[in-house]
């Protein structure tokens, strides 16, 4: 074993104490038969102190780099222990739901029905017809920050609701878009059928609009699944029934599309595409699927650094994904600047206020506030570990209206209609799998790897040391005991004279010996 089995009396140092001299003897002889690289040059008797002391700043120099190489190898663990693998670029798409498609008018209200519902209210005085259309446009400060709104128009609007008893969804309610007033045809999986089947009006960040497969509160969720190609795909014919409708005045003429998650709240967040009138466009969907492996689903979520559906509540939605997370803090952030929230956030899950025409001018001064471009209104959102991610690519083409073709979806097609096609262009998608980086035993490996590198240490060296430092040590501690103790019997016996023996002082000091 390399240590002792007995000592003599002149290998024991009287000027420590037993567990130090046992200890300086066990450190010895784990020395001499340690697996660990380095040590025995320590305890070398062919050398002097001077090597000595040289292998020991070089075996701690190295056991310094195996901890903080092992170290880098923990943190990183706990910092990132997960990774994205490819699972497949070739799995069915019809796994998945197809895309939500929500389709909004590029103006907000229609100007025609809202002109027809203002003639049978009751106007505020000096206030007439025309004067109230133009006025409208202070919807947009619910949203927007790029004008500013005077105090007259916002006054005369809050007397116009005051007037008739109207509370601001109410007043939308009238002056809204329909979908059957946006959408005329539509075509999905190949037949042509009424677009209400299909699309059902949901409210969103850019006012009410038509959506198609999306899950919200209050609509019937249609669980379409999906098929790729343009014949399985849906197509819409878009047209507005507003005759009032000026493209001047809007800047545009078409409509936005969005395509989201089934959970999402349409919104800036969602992929985003402005759709004009008079051409004919192809949406190409791309969908890209990611989802946990069991391993990644039983970590914590400060492990995983991600967040499943049910794990993350929001006051203002239901769903936890990504987006709803960031308009979730939006609102948020209105209810603390300015104690509301606007009417398209209305889902009745709490009994906060809805934002009134007088809200404006605080909603868009404090804009920046509402939308997080200050930290110090930034919310912590947690990314989604399972989502899916769509890449959307636009193609459009002069719509042809005397063009030949046996498809009756084109019959009726009319100046300034417009025809939108979305389409997953493939009958595959890639789907990711987040799987663990490292799990316990690679990190085990990894921390054994950094070790055995730089001192040459194992699994049985950590049972070496705690072998020599418990076991080889006690008996050491025993064996310096018996030796002293051997030793003070074999020393004479002094008596020193008593201390209060006053003749003894006068005299000199002596001893007295006793034989044993």
């Amino acid at each position: 074993m390399g240590h002792h089995e007995e000592l003599k009396p002149e290998q024991v140092d009287l000027k420590v104490t037993p567990f130090v001299g046992s200890l300086r003897r066990t450190w010895s002889d784990f020395c001499a038969t340690s697996s660990i690289h380095g040590l025995k040059y320590t305890r070398d008797e062919d050398t002097n102190k001077i090597v000595h002391l040289v292998w020991l700043l070089i075996s701690l120099v190295m056991f310094i780099c195996a901890v903080v190489m092992a170290h880098t190898f923990y943190m990183d663990y706990r910092s990132s222990p997960t990774r994205m693998n490819v699972e497949s670029d070739h799995t069915p798409v019809n796994r998945l739901y197809f895309p939500p498609v929500t389709i909004c008018p590029d103006a907000l209200f229609n100007m025609q029905k809202s002109e027809a519902f203002l003639n049978t209210m009751r106007l505020p005085q000096g206030a007439d017809l025309r004067g109230i259309l133009r006025k409208l446009h202070i919807f947009y400060g619910f949203m927007l920050d790029d004008e500013r709104y005077s105090a007259e128009d916002i006054e005369q609007m809050e007397a116009l609701l005051f007037l008739n008893n109207l509370t601001i969804p109410e007043f939308v309610e009238h002056l809204r878009w329909n979908c059957d007033e946006i959408l005329y045809r539509c075509r999905f999986n190949g037949e042509i059928m009424d677009c209400s089947k299909i699309f059902q009006l949901s409210k969103t960040f850019f006012g009410h609009c038509c959506s198609f497969n999306l899950r919200q509160k209050g609509l019937n969720f249609t669980a379409q699944r999906a098929i790729g190609g343009l014949r399985y795909g849906l197509s819409v014919v878009l047209r507005y029934k507003d005759d009032s409708y000026d493209p001047l005045q809007s800047y545009s003429y078409g409509v936005k599309l969005l395509i989201q998650e089934a959970d999402a709240f349409p919104s800036a967040h969602s992929a985003a595409k402005f759709i004009a009138f008079n051409s004919e466009t192809f949406a190409a969907v791309r969908p890209q699927e990611t989802f946990c492996s069991s391993a990644v689903k039983a970590l914590t979520i400060e492990e995983r650094n991600c967040v499943f559906q049910n794990e993350f509540p929001m006051r203002y939605f239901s769903d936890y994904v990504y987006p709803n997370c960031e308009l979730n803090c939006r609102v948020t952030n209105m209810v603390k600047f300015c104690g509301c929230h606007t009417y398209f956030f209305a889902f009745n899950r709490t009994s906060d206020r809805i934002c009134t025409f007088r809200d404006i001018p605080c909603l868009v001064d404090n804009f920046a506030n509402i939308i997080t471009r200050k930290k110090s209104t930034q919310c912590y959102c947690p990314l989604t570990c399972e989502h899916i991610d769509y890449n959307v690519q636009i193609s459009n083409f002069p719509l042809e209206l005397n063009m030949p073709v046996a498809d009756k979806f084109y019959s009726g097609l009319a100046k300034n209609d417009g025809v939108l096609h979305v389409l997953i262009n493939s009958f595959s998608y890639r789907r990711l799998r987040r799987d663990l980086l490292s799990n316990m035993v690679t990190l085990v490996s990894n921390l054994g790897s950094a070790f055995s590198l730089f001192v040459g240490m194992s699994m049985l060296s950590v049972v070496e040391i705690i072998y020599y430092f418990s076991v080889i040590l006690r008996k050491n501690y025993k064996m310096e005991c018996e030796t002293r103790s051997q030793m003070l019997r074999k020393k004479p016996k002094f008596a020193w004279p008593k201390a209060n023996d006053t003749h003894s002082k006068q005299q000199k000091s002596v001893f007295i010996i006793h034989k044993s």
